[in-house]
């Protein structure tokens, strides 16, 4: 992954917008005075793409703008902290881990939607270590004739709520060192079985839990290839008889050991490397509005926001907590 240099959300794609279209992106501190357990806050930026935190529309013509920090997130988020706590908080320290934290916006008939995904993990600290107390990985949505300062807004406050509702916290967590939560990931991964085998189980997955885990929902079925032995056809065996299958409510399939996401009715090959699977796909709009709750939907929004051309073709891999498609780079 590290070769391949990825940048989460397509901003790479920078023919999309003029380099002076930049818009200032800054949480709004707001003193609470609230009674805390904590005194202190180290924030930790690992998001893979730090140079924005998203794109706004701007004009009556809606451009596309960078949405900048011109204040590092890590730095105002302490801020914010300092700004929550009363003055006589307890001496105990947090870490939060920002792993992601991106705004966009879609513009529809009569209105705009626009979305905040964050995914962050919360750590206390303790002789042990760092104990992990909380985590998030939740996309937001508002709407509003011009949703930019609501959905900036939303979104800033959902990050506060999330450090505020663990101020009195008194929960334990597996414990970590500092330098493992700097890798989380790749000790989560450490922690999923198709991320540790060169062997995949054969069958049809239903969800990404299914296939993470290489626990098939089904291994009875049978595959139809056309001449160039590319794959046409699912159906699914009971007691000899083949019947139909309905790929919409199919996360993947493994036939021969080998990894096929199943996107429209493709059955995309999907490659391991670099500690994560890779795959090539088009960039469209998979998440209707109303329903955006996890993670795994705003990918496909942002996808949809930011592809200069719908049809281009993209490197993609899978987000290995969520099953998420996660965009690369546009393959040319």
């Amino acid at each position: 992954m590290k070769k391949l240099f990825p940048i989460l959300l397509l901003l790479g794609s920078i023919n999309l917008f003029s380099q002076n279209l930049v818009e200032d992106f800054e949480i709004q501190i707001q003193n609470r005075g609230l009674k805390s357990n904590f005194n202190k806050i180290i924030v930790l930026d690992s998001r893979l793409d730090t140079t924005n935190v998203g794109v706004i529309q701007k004009g009556a013509f809606n451009r596309k703008a960078f949405l900048k920090a011109k204040v590092p997130l890590n730095h105002q988020i302490e801020n914010v902290f300092k700004a929550l706590i009363q003055s006589d908080a307890k001496e105990g320290e947090l870490v939060l881990n920002l792993r992601d934290y991106k705004f966009t916006e879609i513009t529809e008939a009569f209105s705009e939607t626009g979305y905040c995904y964050l995914r962050a993990d919360l750590f206390v600290k303790k002789e042990s270590g760092y104990e992990k107390i909380d985590f998030i990985d939740r996309v937001f949505e508002v709407n509003a004739m011009d949703v930019t300062k609501k959905n900036i807004r939303n979104g800033s406050e959902k990050l506060i709520q999330f450090i505020e509702g663990n101020l009195m916290s008194f929960k334990i967590g597996e414990a970590y060192t500092f330098d493992e939560i700097k890798n989380i990931s790749n000790i989560e991964k450490r922690k999923t079985p198709v991320y540790n085998t060169n062997i995949y189980v054969d069958g049809i997955y239903k969800d990404f839990e299914s296939f993470k885990n290489q626990i098939p929902s089904s291994r009875e079925y049978k595959v139809t290839r056309n001449k160039k032995n590319v794959i046409t056809k699912l159906e699914g065996v009971s007691d000899g008889v083949a019947f139909k299958v309905d790929t919409d409510f199919i996360y993947c399939l493994i036939d021969q050991g080998k990894i096929y996401l199943i996107q429209k009715n493709l059955f995309v090959p999907v490659e391991f490397k670099d500690d994560d699977f890779y795959f090539k796909g088009r960039a469209k709009v998979t998440a209707k509005t109303g329903d955006v709750v996890l993670a795994s939907a705003f990918f496909g929004i942002i996808g949809g926001a930011l592809a200069s051309n719908a049809t281009s073709e993209f490197l993609m891999k899978i987000d290995h907590q969520n099953g998420a498609t996660v965009q690369v780079t546009e393959l040319k």
